[in-house]
């Protein structure tokens, strides 16, 4: 199914550009002095299926769209607005695969279904074979 892995290819294309574009975002000394690290915690985490970084309420707006707040509304999670086109363009290709790997699958039980007695004959013809197997197997160790 060359469609499913092509598919599968471009998500992980999509989460590594992604990934590269936070990291260069992070390192930007414009950004460091708006992370809220305090807290020790990660500097990216996943809300929703977006990717956040935690962001001191202040500058919130000026980084992107926030998706959650710390309890003490301190620390905002927010997307950073270079990374919301692809991201939309990964949960898109995301989708698609989901919808391919149905296909697919929907594809496989009917071609199953299709070819049920056949299968059943398959299937009962081993277990006599099985059956064959260990009475010789058995019959060996009892005569030596």
């Amino acid at each position: 199914f060359p469609s499913v892995g092509r598919l599968r290819a471009k998500v992980r294309t999509f989460k590594r550009n992604i990934l590269t574009s936070i990291d260069s975002i992070l390192s930007m000394p414009s950004m460091k002095s708006k992370l809220a690290v305090e807290s020790g915690g990660a500097l990216t985490m996943e809300i929703n299926g977006r990717l956040v970084i935690p962001v001191q309420q202040k500058y919130q707006n000026s980084v992107g769209i926030v998706h959650d707040a710390s309890r003490s509304g301190k620390t905002c999670y927010v997307e950073p607005t270079e990374i919301v086109g692809p991201t939309n363009e990964l949960r898109q290709a995301e989708a698609e695969l989901r919808s391919e790997e149905a296909r697919v699958w929907r594809q496989l039980t009917e071609t199953i279904v299709e070819h049920r007695e056949e299968i059943e004959g398959n299937v009962a013809s081993l277990g006599q074979l099985d059956v064959v197997m260990a009475r010789v197997k058995l019959g060996k160790k009892l005569d030596g």
